[in-house]
Parts: structure tokens; sequence; C-alpha cells
């Protein structure tokens, strides 16, 4: 089970600081959910794969959210439809069901949304190490107790994962297979597996405070970075850029009109 989507790589997302990148991120966001309009959201959608492709994150992984998406894009797709309320020409009018053109189409952007809302923020996971990221959020004014707890959360959890597995297995080992058993039955025959996980979670998080007091950890002295980051004049390009390309696009949006149609 894959926790860190992280791509190692020295592409130009990869230098960029991570505050840049948040800043990028978030437009792309609040760019989908401005937008209503189809051919809009789905030249967003390839923008987002394109600045990932030229990241150099492989198509593999690409592939590998397309897989998490579907299930949730169908879903809209297929209810969207029906609780939609607008005009539009009657597709299929089964008793008090009726499906609209201006109801499916409103699905297709709905669906188109939430697919370049998951590949922007998988943008920034895709090319920031967690580490880096958390230290962005700190610069950015996060606490950094706050900080530290998130990417110990980042790294143990495969760690949390993998004695889940391993006690799973040596059950396995001594005959214990609750698969034949009703569902109810499963998940009662379950619970020795979570006790055991958590009794094991709480030594680790007890090890693991002793390990972070013995470091100082809540001392009231300054704490020192081992790798620190950097806000270059590139980030500050992108930046700029990022900002003003938003700003038009707002102005459009709220002033024109842009994008508030689905077609």
């Amino acid at each position: 089970m894959r926790f860190d989507l992280y791509v190692p790589g020295d592409s130009w997302l990869h230098r960029l600081d991570p505050r840049s990148k948040l800043l990028l991120v978030g437009v792309l966001l609040g760019m989908a959910l401005l937008l209503k309009h189809l051919a809009l959201l789905a030249g967003l959608l390839l923008l987002t794969h394109l600045l990932l492709l030229g990241a150099g994150v492989p198509w593999t992984a690409l592939r590998w959210l397309w897989a998490r998406m579907a299930p949730l894009t169908l879903f809209i797709l297929l209810l969207q439809p029906i609780f939609a309320s607008g005009g539009g020409a009657v597709l299929l009018r089964l008793g008090p069901l009726v499906i609209t053109s201006s109801g499916v189409l409103d699905g297709i952007s709905f669906a188109l949304r939430a697919n370049v809302m998951a590949f922007a923020a998988s943008l920034l996971l895709f090319v920031t190490e967690a580490q880096t990221l958390v230290r962005g959020l700190v610069r950015l004014g996060l606490p950094f107790e706050y900080g530290l707890t998130f990417s110990l959360a980042l790294r143990y959890l495969p760690t949390i994962y993998g004695l889940w597995v391993s006690i799973v297995e040596a059950q396995q080992a001594r005959g214990w297979t609750p698969e034949r058993q009703g569902l109810l039955a499963r998940l009662s025959a379950y619970r020795p597996v979570l006790v055991a996980v958590i009794i094991a979670a709480l030594r680790l998080s007890n090890d693991m405070g002793l390990a972070l007091a013995a470091r100082g950890f809540g001392a009231p002295t300054p704490r020192s970075v081992w790798r620190d980051i950097h806000f270059t004049s590139m980030d500050a390009a992108i930046s700029v850029l990022v900002s003003v390309l938003f700003g038009l696009f707002l102005a459009g949006r709220l002033l024109l009109g842009w994008g508030a149609a689905t077609w």
C-alpha cells in the first residue's frame, strides 16, 4: 500500500519551493471550483497532466490515480443527472424520474471538476517530499509541533499497516480463516487483530516519545534545520505569474461571466 506518492526527479517543479507549489495548486483548485464550462475544465485537466508528465511523473502513476478516481467519476455521472434541477431538453422520463440535457451537462461538469481537483492536488504530492512539504507549511505559519505530528503520521502509516499485515499473517499461520464466516462473525474475528495492532502502536508511540525527549524536543532553545528550504528568484517569478493570471481569471469570471455556463 502506497502512502507516499513522491516521484524523485530534478524537474523545475521538483526544484520549486513548496510554498510556490502550494500557491500554484491553490490557484488550480480555485479555478476548478469557479468554472463550469466543459471545455475550460477539460483544458485544466489536460494542463495538470502536461505538468505532471513534464515533471517526469510516469504514466503508471497517472493510471493509478485514474483508477482511484474512476468509481467517484462514474458515481457523479450516474447520480448528478437524476438530482440536477434545471431546464434543457428531456432525454428520459420514467415516472417522477426526469433526465434533461442540462442535468447530463452538469454531471459531466462536476465529474471533470472532481478530476481536475484530484490531479491538481497530486501535482503537489508527486513532486514534493513529505518532509519538505511539512517544512513549507511550518514556514507559512503552521506550529512546529503540528508539522512534526503530520510528518510522523506520514512516516509511520506504512509501519502501522505493516504491523497489521504481520499480525494477520501470524494468525493465518495458526489456522485463522475469518473469510469463511459471515459478515458479522468476520468483523468479530478481526477484533483480536485490532487489539494487537493498537497495543503495538501504543508501544511504538511510547518509544517515539522517549526518542523525541532524548533529542530535546520541547526544549526552550532555537531549533536547527538539517535541510532548509529557500524561496529563489524562480519561485518569486512563478508566484507573481500565477497570481497575475489568477487575478485576470477572477476578473473575467466575476465581471464578464467567463466559464459560468456548462456549454
